[in-house]
């Protein structure tokens, strides 16, 4: 098979993946298990975990969904994320889904801008400039009805989803005009926004149609799609003719409002070994057994019995 003919068959294929970051705690495992009507109770994410559906029907033609959802913000992991998904069909039916948590607007715009570098670094180290420009230009094609010209399109399609409003709602708003996204609140307490999650993620994982509707007051839960707002309708005055420079006056306008802050005062995380969702009573013996012998080689080296550290061979 040429490589013309594999990229017309990435193309024509019925798969379709989702990779989920943002910030952590929040139910980004929760909304996939109940996306995938999964039973299983949601564990911590530690570096990435992957799952698939299939659309329920009699069709012979195989609708399978990949779920990426990446634990930390790292780009070499949504990176591996995004080239597992190019495996099976274009990088143009690859959607990312950014989930923020507005109960915490001092770190929220922290959250964003970590994940949008991070997402920006990964394509350029998944893909090709010429691949990332076609994608851009397929974006901006699929959002002409739009009637913003200063616009930045993300090259994949981007979803934001959030939990819990006039200046977050705004300062969003804003963000996802500016970037094309679609933006929807979202909570799994309330069984109207799981639906409409469900139906987003099968118009995006399965090529369903878009869904309908739009929800743009800020005293309810918003849904906007993509290329429906402007900023005219938000309110939001850009002195900037720049589409890159346009994050900067978003970012500075919310920052004035919530300011951020730094990495050191974040909560740190505890150690996954001691969480007992994750215990492995064979892997945790092995280890509990490799750490004791290292502490005696140790203690042999200190005191002068050995001059260096005995390596054991592996298990």
């Amino acid at each position: 098979m040429g490589e013309e003919d594999n990229k017309n068959q990435l193309e024509n294929t019925k798969e379709r993946s989702i990779i989920i970051i943002g910030s952590k705690g929040v139910g980004k495992t929760t909304m996939a298990y109940r996306f995938l009507e999964k039973e299983e109770i949601p564990k911590p994410t530690i570096a990435m975990d992957y799952s698939f559906g299939r659309k329920a029907g009699k069709s012979l033609v195989k609708d399978v969904i990949h779920i990426w959802e990446v634990g930390h913000l790292s780009s070499s992991l949504i990176s591996a994320a995004m080239t597992g998904a190019s495996l099976t069909h274009s990088p143009r039916h690859i959607t990312l889904v950014i989930v923020l948590d507005l109960t915490s607007p001092d770190v929220l715009w922290s959250i964003l801008e970590e994940s949008l570098t991070a997402a920006r670094c990964a394509l350029k180290m998944s893909f090709s400039n010429d691949i990332i420009e076609e994608m851009k230009s397929h974006r901006i094609n699929e959002i002409r009805r739009s009637s913003e010209k200063q616009i930045d399109p993300f090259p994949m399609k981007l979803y934001f989803d959030l939990k819990k409003k006039q200046i977050i709602g705004r300062t969003l708003r804003a963000v996802t005009c500016n970037l094309a996204a679609d933006l929807q609140y979202y909570s799994s307490k309330d069984s109207g926004l799981v639906r409409k999650m469900k139906e987003l993620l099968s118009h995006h994982g399965f090529g369903n149609h878009p869904v309908k509707g739009c929800c743009s007051d800020y005293r309810q839960a918003l849904w906007i799609p993509a290329g429906t707002d402007s900023f005219t309708a938000i309110d939001f005055v850009i002195s900037s003719s720049r589409p890159s420079s346009i994050l900067d006056i978003i970012k500075r306008n919310y920052e004035n409002e919530f300011p951020q802050k730094s990495k050191d005062t974040e909560k740190e995380f505890e150690d996954p070994i001691n969480d007992p969702n994750f215990n492995e009573p064979i892997i945790d013996r092995l280890r509990l057994q490799r750490e004791e012998e290292i502490a005696v080689n140790l203690q042999d080296m200190m005191e002068g019995r050995t001059p260096r550290i005995i390596i054991p061979e592996p298990y």
